[in-house]
């Protein structure tokens, strides 16, 4: 069950980024991981390797890097976060943008390796959000200054142009957190544990 839980989190709720193959590939490993079935996921996994290492898809190369951070219990892999690290990075470098928003939620929660750094975390959102037009970023972006996480950085009007963008390109929840935290004049009014699940409830 643990297991199925942090794979959810890891490949479910991530999924907006996909390609068709990684998307199936996914698929096929969920579904083998739920049924225990060996014969399943390895066809999965052979689907990203394929697409990641054959044909450079950078999809099926952060799909592969997620699988190696959960590991199998089908397989019996463990996770290994030093490996998936290595290849969340290179993604990083290539400025594949789903591995800039991976990357900036470990750097904000401190987790799996990283060592926390907000500073680079809202670096990292905003260049999500200059570069790539990414709105998930660009909230971000605004929550991390409004909520002084990384300090010095709170300054209203770049707030209210961030989540102005992410609710123009269709993010909903900006308009919320904007009403509820912008406009009451609350001040760090919130403490998740972790950032990364906060902003998956969040956007629900």
């Amino acid at each position: 069950m643990k297991f199925l839980t942090l794979f959810c989190i890891f490949f479910l709720n991530l999924n907006v980024f996909s390609s068709p193959l990684s998307d199936g590939a996914e698929r096929l490993i969920f579904i083998g991981e739920e049924i225990s079935s060996p014969d399943v996921v390895e066809r999965g996994v052979a689907l990203l390797k394929n697409g990641a290492y054959l044909n450079s898809d950078y999809d099926s190369l952060f799909s592969y890097s997620k699988f190696v951070r959960t590991g199998s219990m089908a397989l019996n892999i463990q996770p290994d976060d030093e490996k998936a690290n290595l290849i969340l990075l290179r993604l990083v470098n290539l400025n594949y943008d789903p591995a800039i928003f991976d990357y900036a939620f470990y750097l904000l929660d401190g987790e799996s390796g990283f060592v926390k750094n907000e500073l680079l975390s809202l670096k990292l959102f905003e260049t999500s959000y200059e570069i790539h037009q990414n709105p998930k970023s660009a909230f971000m972006a605004a929550v991390i200054r409004n909520e002084s996480i990384a300090p010095g950085t709170k300054n209203r009007n770049q707030i209210i142009e961030l989540l102005t963008f992410a609710s123009f390109k269709g993010f909903s929840p900006a308009q919320e957190y904007e009403r509820d935290f912008l406009n009451k004049g609350y001040w760090q009014s919130i403490h998740p544990a972790n950032w990364r699940e906060w902003f998956a409830n969040f956007s629900n």
